[in-house]
Parts: C-alpha cells; sequence; structure tokens
C-alpha cells in the first residue's frame, strides 16, 4: 500500500516549519529544563502527558511490574531498581486511533537522562536549554528528550495542519533505559503484548553523531567477568606470594590484542559507515576491559583479582561465537602460565542484549531515507548503532519493522551535551511527513 504525498501537503508542512521555528524550540526547551535524572522522572513524564492530552491522544500510563519484567530474557537488574523500584515512575502512552485498513505506527523512546555530573565542567547550565551557534546544550538534548521531543512535535505540527492520520497511531515515554530499560522498554514490550497490540512499523528516535540518516541496527551487548588468584603474602616476604593482580594484567594485554583482532577480522557495513561518518576509526566491534578490583590491603600480596570488561558486537555474529572468543583468550593465557594452567581463570556472564537488524532495503526504510534526503536536501547514508538499543525489542519480541532515526547531537552523557537545533526541526518535519506518508491521512472538519 504506497501512498504518496501531495507537493501541497509537503509544502504546508515546510511553511508551518518556518513560521513556528521558535515556538517549536520553545518546547523542546521546556522539556530540557525539567531534571529527569534515572529514577526521577515523574516530573518530565507528567509533563509530557499533559502535552499529550493537549493534542487529544488517549492517554495512559503503565508503572513496571518487577515481578514480570525479571522473567523477560532481555532483563537486568540496576542500582536504580535495588535503590528506588518502580514505584512514581510511570510511562506515558498517547494514542491516536486510527483504521484498520490503514498502516499503524509505533514511536517511543525513554526520557531519563544520566546525572549531571560535576558542574565544574560544564560551560552551560545543563537544565536551561540555552542556544549558542545553533547547538542547544544540557542534560538530555541529544539523549534522548530531543528524541522524544521530535516526535511530540511532530505530532502537534499535523494537528495544527488541520490533518489526521488515518492509520493507528502509539506513541510511548519510557523511563529506565540509561541503567538497562527494565522499568521502561522491557515493561512496555510486555504491556503491549497484555493488551494484544499490533504496529506495522516503529521509529525509535535515537540522536545520531553521524548526521541525518536512518539507522538500521543495533549491537549486542555483553559484560563478562574474569576472576584470577594468586596466593597471599605479606610485603616482608613478599617473593613467597603470587600476585593476582600480575596474572589478571596477563588477560588483559591479551583482551587487547583480541581487540585488535577483531578489528581487522569482524565486518559489519553498517556500523563502519557510522564509525566513518563520525570521523572516528572504523571498526564493527570494541572490546573494553573495563574494571579491575583487587587488593585489601597495601602490605600483602593480592590473592584474588576480578577483571571485568564489556564486548559489542554485530547483529552478524552470534553471542556463542563471541563468548567463545574471549574463552580461548583466556585459555591461551592460561595455557602459556605455570601458575594459571594450574589455577585457571573462571570466567562468568553478568548481563547481556542481543543485537538486532532490518534490511536496508526495506520499504519502510527507504520511504524514512527518501523523506529525510528530501527535508535536508542532499542524499544520506543508512547506518547502524554500534551500541545496544531500545530498537531490538520491536524487532526481536514484537516482529516489527523499525529503525532509529533522530537528530544530531553529541557529548551524550558528558557535560555540555548538545543537539544541532536546526538538524532537530529537520528531524520534525520528516517525521511529520514519515507519519503522513506511512498512515495516510484526511483533512479534519473544523
Amino acid at each position: 500500500m504506497e501512498i504518496l504525498l501531495s507537493n501541497g501537503v509537503r509544502q504546508r508542512v515546510s511553511a508551518y516549519m518556518q513560521q513556528n521555528r521558535e515556538e517549536l524550540i520553545e518546547g523542546l526547551r521546556k522539556l530540557i529544563q525539567i531534571p529527569s535524572e534515572t529514577g526521577y522522572e515523574g516530573p518530565v513524564q507528567e509533563h509530557i502527558k499533559q502535552i499529550m492530552l493537549g493534542l487529544d491522544l488517549e492517554v495512559d500510563t503503565f508503572t513496571a511490574d518487577a515481578e514480570k519484567v525479571r522473567r523477560h530474557p532481555e532483563y537486568t537488574e540496576s542500582e536504580v531498581e535495588r535503590l528506588v523500584g518502580f514505584k512514581g515512575r510511570p510511562n506515558v502512552v498517547g494514542k491516536w486511533d486510527g483504521t484498520d485498513q490503514d498502516r499503524s505506527l509505533l514511536l517511543f523512546t525513554h526520557v531519563d537522562t544520566v546525572p549531571v555530573g560535576d558542574l565544574v565542567h560544564w560551560n552551560y547550565s545543563p537544565h536551561e536549554g540555552v542556544i549558542e551557534d545553533g547547538l542547544m546544550y544540557g542534560r538530555g538534548t541529544a539523549d534522548n528528550k530531543g528524541g522524544f521531543g521530535s516526535l511530540l512535535a511532530a505530532l502537534g505540527v499535523i494537528k495544527e495542519l488541520g490533518l489526521k492520520p488515518k492509520g493507528a497511531i502509539t506513541a510511548i515515554s519510557v523511563v529506565d533505559e540509561e541503567v538497562g530499560g527494565a522499568g521502561g522498554a522491557v515493561a512496555m514490550t510486555q504491556y503491549l503484548e497484555e493488551q494484544g497490540f499490533k504496529a506495522d512499523a516503529c521509529i525509535y528516535p535515537h540522536p545520531l553523531t553521524t548526521g541525518a540518516g536512518p539507522q538500521i541496527a543495533c549491537a549486542g551487548g555483553l559484560i563478562f567477568k574474569i576472576r584470577v588468584t594468586g596466593v597471599a603474602a605479606h610485603n616482608l616476604n613478599g617473593q613467597v606470594g603470587i600476585n593476582a593482580i600480575g596474572k589478571a594484567m596477563k588477560i588483559y594485554d591479551a583482551l587487547i590484542d583480541l581487540d585488535n583482532k577483531r578489528v581487522e577480522t569482524v565486518s559489519y557495513a553498517p556500523f563502519e559507515r557510522y564509525f566513518a561518518a563520525s570521523g572516528m576509526q572504523v571498526r564493527s566491534s570494541n572490546l573494553t576491559p573495563a574494571m579491575i578490583n583487587a587488593g585489601q590491603w597495601a602490605y600483602k600480596v593480592p590473592a584474588e583479582c576480578e577483571l571485568t570488561g564489556t564486548i559489542g558486537y554485530p547483529p552478524n555474529e552470534t553471542l556463542e561465537e563471541v563468548k567463545a572468543q574471549i574463552e580461548e583468550v583466556v585459555n591461551q593465557v592460561a595455557d602459556a602460565d605455570e601458575w594459571l594452567s594450574k589455577n585457571r581463570p573462571e570466567i562468568t556472564y553478568e548481563w547481556h542484549t542481543s543485537p538486532a537488524e532490518i534490511s536496508p532495503d526495506h520499504p519502510f526504510v527507504q520511504m524514512v531515507k527518501s523523506n529525510i534526503d528530501e527535508v535536508v536536501g542532499r542524499k544520506t547514508e543508512i547506518f547502524g548503532m554500534p551500541t545496544f538499543s531500545d530498537i531490538r525489542f520491536p524487532l526481536l519480541y514484537m516482529n516489527m519493522p523499525a529503525i532509529i532515526y533522530g537528530p544530531q547531537g553529541g557529548n551524550l552523557h558528558g557535560s555540555d551535551e548538545w543537539v544541532n537545533v536546526q538538524d532537530w526541526l529537520d528531524c520534525v518535519e520528516t517525521n511529520v511527513l514519515n507519519i503522513l506518508e506511512w498512515c495516510g491521512y484526511e483533512e479534519v472538519t473544523k
């Protein structure tokens, strides 16, 4: 079912964007001005709820059920869940009803943010939405209030133009993504399944560091721990001990070598295009030894050392293949070391998220890319997100074509986080076209 938007509608959308530029930007700024650190999303969700009601959406809220989300294969427990729980942290749903004959659309992303951090590193207030040289600064401008703000703005533009999508639209603002998504995307997946929800496509508006373009894939993520044992001894005769840190460092070096080897041997074009467009080293995978814990006292040879690492891998690899590579490297180090060969390191896996992808040739992907190209006035590329993403939920658990498409932003999780204002406006305009073209539309009789 192909729906072609007339030039007249496209021109109306473009004209509205130009005439209401400042009002649209102010809507994003108001989101930034409401702190929403993970665990404390209640106020911003109430604000979003009121916006949805103002758009004449049917609004519902739901909160994660701790027992249910723990049964989901993508569940991971977070410190926020342990300390705060899910109470007072609603997910907000806004619906425009449509006909069964027209294509429907799911729009969702998270509005929780990481903490601001030390203010001394910020040049701009993290909760004001200051604009300078075309960039809006603040926590969440890019990740990911900018994304959900673009969806709200797009729905608002459609309403103000006197149009209504024929197909059903479901927009969901979720919490908890920054610590694994159990209270948000996992709970959303279960909530929609219980309702028998179906949609024909999904847009997840995560920010881009690359500039405009749809993203069709996300990486799998795995956290692993390697425990090494030694022999404790007092410093006065430390030579009789076996220092577990030194043994663990051999494994650290081997993991770095594995990461470098994977740069040469693992290839996934959408991720490589992402890194190339971002001006970074082109690769399809990242392996990082990230934490090392050992020792109890400065005058004691440590008898235990635990090394924690993470690996992101593309959809054309399997979890089993990745685990096998890590285990092979650790075993090679152990085999070559007299102590470790008799006291084998212990490997455990703490957390995993699944990779996911959609074909770049899918009609939904091609439609979105065409609209992006039209709005920005140039040909764009199709990328992949080389880290884990909530896009895996519609792709893997809802049998739904889904893409990542959001505005260009930077310094995610860092100080002076920013979003490119013009790119954000282009994202709003593009999503207006995406909604109208995918779902169809009708003029609202006034």
